[in-house]
């Protein structure tokens, strides 16, 4: 395993943010395994690196999954991740487009994204038959490229994950936006609290196991426990019922009567 990946880990583990991403940074314009490493934890932890831009730059989260797809052409995992990223931001342009008076590039952009999107799921399928994640995220994309709600034989449910519910502060007032995230494991959770977002009001993580939600989890400020700690706490007081099936990578969830897609969720807008 490349060295910068153990070095990555235990910076995570330290909880120095800066240095992780500093470290895969340099690593991965060279190695298209540090490219999907740095593209899947923009994914995981960052709206302003995901979102489609107005400008019309590429976000970075994209640009380092297209190069690790490009590096890696039968990587399962990097295609599903691309195309996932891409199938979110077809979300993003969509609610971005409700608000404008003249849409005609956005949705030209949201069409190229999401014939891409589908042509990566169905690639994926090729590579890999039987991956949740691909069917489950290409049957979510068809279903809101025909406008309509996502069909409930789009997820098999029987994942554990996490959903973490996050408020960030978008003003020097306080004032906060709502975003969601989909985690697949304990592990992801700990990373979201060393790399994610430095304007989290507050977070709240949503236990899923089978599909079924079992516990909300809350940061515990007055011991100084983090996320991730309060998680690993709860699960060490717990006596293991069954070996649990982590949500596949890049595999959508239903929350509280909504589908999510694996990664940031959340509005365009402000109020969203």
């Amino acid at each position: 395993m490349a060295n910068w990946a153990e070095q990555v880990r235990e910076l995570i583990a330290a909880r120095r943010s800066d240095e992780v991403w500093r470290m895969l940074r340099r690593a991965a314009p060279k190695d298209p395994t540090a490219a999907l490493e740095l593209g899947h934890l923009m994914l995981q932890v960052s709206w302003a690196d995901t979102q489609v831009a107005v400008a019309g730059d590429t976000p970075e989260a994209e640009h380092w999954l297209r190069r690790a797809v490009t590096g890696r052409p039968d990587d399962v995992r990097a295609i599903i991740l691309l195309a996932t990223l891409l199938s979110v931001q077809c979300d993003r342009i969509r609610d971005l487009t409700a608000h404008l008076r003249h849409s005609k590039r956005w949705d030209a952009d949201g069409t190229r994204r999401a014939e891409e999107a589908a042509r990566l799921y169905g690639a994926a399928l090729r590579l890999d038959p039987l991956s949740d994640a691909a069917a489950s995220g290409l049957a979510l994309l068809s279903s809101k490229q025909g406008g309509g709600e996502a069909d409930e034989p789009a997820l098999t449910g029987r994942f554990d994950c996490f959903v973490l519910e996050v408020e960030l502060i978008v003003s020097n007032n306080g004032e906060t936006v709502p975003r969601l995230v989909v985690l697949r494991d304990v592990d992801q959770v700990h990373r979201f609290g060393a790399c994610g977002w430095h304007v989290v009001a507050k977070a709240v993580a949503c236990r899923y196991q089978g599909g079924i939600l079992v516990a909300r989890h809350r940061e515990s400020r007055l011991s100084g426990k983090s996320l991730g700690r309060v998680v690993d706490d709860w699960q060490a007081g717990r006596v293991p019922t069954s070996e649990g099936c982590p949500l596949p990578i890049g595999h959508p969830v239903r929350h509280k009567g909504r589908i999510l897609s694996y990664g940031v969720n959340g509005s365009w807008m402000a109020d969203g």
